[in-house]
C-alpha cells in the first residue's frame, strides 16, 4: 500500500495524539501530505516533530476546532496553498462527564461543540470543494458511547449519535463523487482513555469487558480510517464501522 496516498492533502483534527496522531503517521508513510490540528500549542509541536521524522509533509495547525473561525480560516488557508483538500477526518474529541441531574445547559452544549458543531461546520467548508473536484473523502471518528447507554456521559453519547447520524445524511447529500463514512471506536489506548481509567483495577475490569480482552492500539484504529479513505472503500458510504473489540456484540448477561 506504499503511496497510495501521493499528490493528497488529508486534513485530520484532533491529531496530537491517538487516534489522530496515529492516522496522521499512516498516511504520511503513504505518501500523503497531511495536516494534524491540536488545541494545545506544546502538545501540537512535539506531534509535529515526531511526524516530521516519517516524512517532511506534515503541516501542523494550532487550531480549537470549537472555535469557528480557527477551523473555517485554517482550512481555507490549506485549499489556497494546496488547492483542495482530498480527505478530511473529523476525528478531534470533547468529553465533559456529569449526572443529568446536575448537568447545566452549559455543560451540555459544551460536548457539542468539538463532537458535533466543529464537524459540521468542517464539513461545510470542505464538501463544497470536493463536489466541484468530483473526488473526495470524509472520515467522522465517533464513538460506542453513541450506541450505548452510558452513566454519567448522557451528553457525550448525545452528541456522537448525532454525529452517526449526521454522517449517513451527509453521505447521501454528498453523493455521487464524495463518500462519507464513520468509525465507532470502543476502548482505545489514548491520553483520553488514560485519563478516564486512571486505576489499575478499572482499567482490568474493562479489559476483562471486552470479548478480545485488551483495549485497541491507536494504529489498529488508524488502519479502518486509511481503508475508508482510500479507493479500496470506492463502494462505501454512509457506513458506521464499528471497531470495538467485539465490546457492543455481546449482551453480557448474567455477568
Amino acid at each position: 500500500m506504499k503511496n497510495i496516498f501521493e499528490n493528497e492533502i488529508i486534513y485530520i483534527t484532533g491529531a496530537s495524539a491517538g487516534i489522530g496522531y496515529a492516522t496522521a503517521e499512516l498516511c504520511l508513510s503513504y505518501g500523503a501530505t497531511v495536516v494534524i490540528t491540536g488545541r494545545n500549542k506544546e502538545n501540537l509541536e512535539t506531534a509535529n516533530q515526531n511526524l516530521l521524522k516519517v516524512s517532511p509533509k506534515v503541516i501542523a495547525h494550532n487550531v480549537d476546532v470549537s472555535n469557528e473561525l480557527q477551523i473555517v480560516d485554517s482550512l481555507n488557508e490549506i485549499r489556497k496553498s494546496y488547492g483542495k483538500i482530498d480527505g478530511l477526518i473529523n476525528n478531534a474529541p470533547s468529553i465533559h462527564t456529569g449526572r443529568i441531574i446536575d448537568l447545566d445547559l452549559d455543560a451540555w452544549r459544551t460536548n457539542f461543540k468539538a463532537n458535533l458543531d466543529a464537524v459540521f461546520l468542517a464539513t461545510k467548508t470542505v464538501l463544497p470543494w470536493m463536489q466541484d473536484a468530483k473526488k473526495g473523502v470524509i472520515v467522522n471518528i465517533a464513538s460506542v458511547v453513541g450506541l450505548k447507554g452510558v452513566a454519567y456521559m448522557s451528553a457525550y453519547g448525545a452528541a456522537k449519535a448525532g454525529l452517526i447520524n449526521f454522517t449517513r445524511a451527509t453521505a447521501v447529500e454528498a453523493a455521487p463523487h464524495v463518500r462519507v463514512n464513520c468509525i465507532i471506536p470502543g476502548a482505545v489506548l489514548t491520553p483520553a482513555t488514560q485519563r478516564a481509567i486512571p486505576d489499575e483495577q478499572l482499567m482490568e475490569t474493562t479489559i476483562n469487558s471486552i470479548p478480545l480482552k485488551r483495549i485497541a492500539e491507536p494504529m489498529e484504529l488508524a488502519k479502518p480510517i486509511a481503508f475508508l479513505l482510500s479507493s479500496d472503500a470506492s463502494f462505501i458510504t454512509g457506513a458506521s464501522l464499528v471497531v470495538d473489540g467485539g465490546k457492543t456484540a455481546d449482551l453480557n448477561a448474567g455477568n
